[in-house]
């Protein structure tokens, strides 16, 4: 049940057509067998305020992926590298014209550490 947690500054979250780039990197991560389609989880926290270093017009995304389910050192590192590729074109294709930092980091969680509960969810789920 990968979730992808991603904080963006205010220069950046409003140029980047968040649900265009989330679906294709879902659709990503699917294609390859690092997780189920209907697993997948991602959302968008606005930073309403957020400076790097002493810059306080530098822009940040970052992006934490969680894994519940344990999965080899390779595959974690190819799927946030993959996460990064996604979110680092977004950017490119704003044209930034100052610095912006993009991170991804990851967080495995076991599956004894959280508990879900659903309601109508779709018929793969």
């Amino acid at each position: 049940m990968p979730h992808i947690k991603i904080e963006a500054s205010a220069g950046i979250i409003d140029v980047i057509d968040w649900a265009n780039i989330l679906n294709k990197l879902h659709t990503g991560l699917a294609n390859e067998g690092w997780a189920r389609l209907s697993d997948l989880k991602s959302r968008i926290h606005p930073c309403t305020a957020a400076v790097s270093a002493d810059d306080p017009s530098a822009q940040q995304v970052i992006a934490t992926l969680v894994l519940t389910n344990p999965r080899p050192a390779e595959m974690q590192r190819a799927m946030i590298q993959m996460v990064l590729e996604h979110l680092g074109q977004a950017i490119d294709a704003t044209h930034p014209d100052q610095w912006v930092q993009c991170c991804v980091f990851l967080q495995p969680v076991p599956k004894h550490d959280y508990i879900k509960q659903q309601w109508n969810p779709p018929s793969s789920a």
